[in-house]
């Protein structure tokens, strides 16, 4: 063998020994990958990079689940294996694995399809549910969860109506932690409708709208202040819907006192043909900034009220001025308006803006306003007036020309943020009316006055902070930083995987 072939056999050798190498080390790197990724999906291990610890469960939940001494069944109205496959779901799909970890969570999803008798029994708990909604079960208490809760976006609109996602976030821990302690603690905030004043009532009149409340996880009770002497301290909101007397004084102290620690009110405040002042509920609500007008409202366009009766008539949803920073109870109401829903009220007394010594501390908005047109001014004006009805003191005269107010919003700094919401008819949530079509927005408009007054959606709020789904981005600001990157990520990559290609081949022939 001469000397040629000697060196021939000792590079074959060579890249024979840099091969086998190579295949050890994969074969070792598969060695030990492959046992770490079992390890790591049979002991759950997640490793989240994300800013917002997007798919981690935050230390205020961990912390309450190990001293959880009691077991809740938690339902969810979807196979996990089916939300693991939906990309903008992971952090539902995580989180929700990790609470089914804890011993005292049994986490029972399935697919509501295959499993109607399952369904038919939380229905009968008294909820309406929906495909990824979650119902929380400990002793004889019981929550749900809306699937719709998960998730807040942040959306603009373009010239064209287009819609357009400029942030996400995830929402759902707080309330499924919320919902599990609530049951687990049998801590709940109740709405309690006063009563004593011949108003409309919870049991008798209510019954379809009290079903609705306790889908949204409202405990609704009746409360008479004149008996009970005190409002309860679970209390979230007072109701007083259509009294046909005043509050006495010992009542109004006690609301005072309860509206002066930050409580809730709502008046619904029918049209009362009777001669009488409700000067203590008039009280209460100028202390917010809001004065009630003792009139029927009547449309004379005859073509914005329903046939033969000018009582009950085409509304318009007043949008909130967000940008200036006031609450936002109607975007969505008037995003409906906006896509062919019609929003009626009918018999209803209407309210106006009180100016006072306290205006600074109070937030004063209009929800619900009679129709209105842009006259050659640039005003406003409506068709509709106020008709003088009841009361002791009327104004003189019939409002007209102007928009008519028929529901109203107020919230106090001055007192800690105490909220009143103030609507001129207490008919369209009783049994008669709630479920009509052409009282949906006027619905929808209560129960979101309520989230708004305290949001029973989230049962017991925990604390636990909104987590904003991150995207990584790169923002090229010119064409001279777009060559740039390109360069960086892909041509130098390129030029440094040729050379080492040039330096193996370089080595195996070598």
């Amino acid at each position: 063998m001469d000397q040629n072939t000697n060196q021939k056999s000792f590079k074959n050798l060579k890249s024979r020994k840099f091969t086998a190498y190579a295949a050890i080390l994969a074969a070792l790197a598969l060695a030990v990958a492959i046992p770490i990724n079992l390890l790591a999906g049979r002991l759950n291990i997640i490793w989240d990079m994300t800013p917002a610890k997007l798919y981690e469960l935050s230390d205020t939940t961990k912390n309450y689940l190990n001293t959880l001494d009691k077991q809740v069944d938690f339902y969810f109205l979807m196979d996990m294996d089916y939300l693991s496959t939906d990309d903008d779901s992971m952090a539902l799909y995580y989180t929700l694995k990790q609470y089914g970890n804890y011993d005292n969570i049994n986490l029972i999803d399935f697919d509501p399809d295959q499993n109607p008798e399952l369904v038919n029994q939380l229905k009968d708990l008294g909820y309406d549910l929906s495909v990824g909604d979650m119902v929380m079960c400990c002793e004889d208490r019981s929550k749900h969860v809306l699937g719709t809760n998960m998730y807040q976006y942040q959306v603009s609109y373009g010239e064209d109506n287009s819609r357009t996602v400029e942030a996400a976030y995830f929402t759902g821990e707080n309330y499924i932690t919320g919902a599990i302690h609530a049951v687990a603690s049998g801590k709940e905030a109740s709405v309690y409708f006063l009563t004593g004043h011949g108003e409309k009532s919870l049991q008798n009149d209510y019954t379809r709208f009290n079903s609705n409340m306790k889908n949204r996880n409202y405990n609704a009770q009746e409360l008479n202040l004149i008996t009970a002497k005190a409002i309860p301290e679970d209390t979230a909101m007072l109701i007083l819907a259509a009294p046909k007397s005043d509050l006495s004084n010992d009542e109004t102290r006690l609301i005072n006192e309860y509206l002066d620690n930050g409580g809730n009110i709502c008046f619904l405040m029918s049209p009362n043909k009777d001669k009488i002042a409700y000067k203590n509920i008039e009280s209460i609500m100028d202390s917010f900034g809001i004065h009630m007008d003792y009139d029927i409202v009547r449309e004379t366009d005859s073509s914005r009220y329903v046939s033969g009766d000018p009582y009950t008539y085409q509304v318009s949803i007043v949008r909130a001025d967000t940008e200036n920073g006031s609450v936002d109870l109607t975007s969505e109401l008037a995003d409906m308006t906006d896509n062919g829903y019609y929003a009626f009220m009918s018999d209803s007394r209407s309210f106006y803006q009180y100016f006072g010594a306290d205006d600074y501390s109070l937030e004063v908005g209009s929800l619900l306003q009679t129709v209105s047109a842009t006259d050659e001014y640039g005003d406003s004006v409506s068709t509709a007036v106020g008709e003088i009805y009841g009361g002791t003191n009327p104004m003189a005269e019939e409002i007209t020309g102007y928009p008519l107010d028929l529901a109203m919003y107020s919230t106090s700094t001055s007192r800690n943020g105490a909220k009143v919401l103030v609507m001129g008819n207490a008919e369209f949530i009783d049994d008669v009316n709630v479920s009509q079509d052409y009282m949906i927005i006027p619905v929808y408009l209560m129960l979101s006055a309520m989230s708004w007054m305290h949001d029973s959606d989230l049962i017991l709020d925990m604390g636990i902070a909104d987590k904003e789904r991150d995207y990584d981005a790169l923002n090229l600001n010119s064409e001279t930083a777009a060559n740039a990157s390109m360069i960086l990520f892909i041509a130098v990559p390129v030029v440094v995987g040729l050379v080492g290609v040039g330096v193996w081949l370089k080595r195996r022939y070598s």
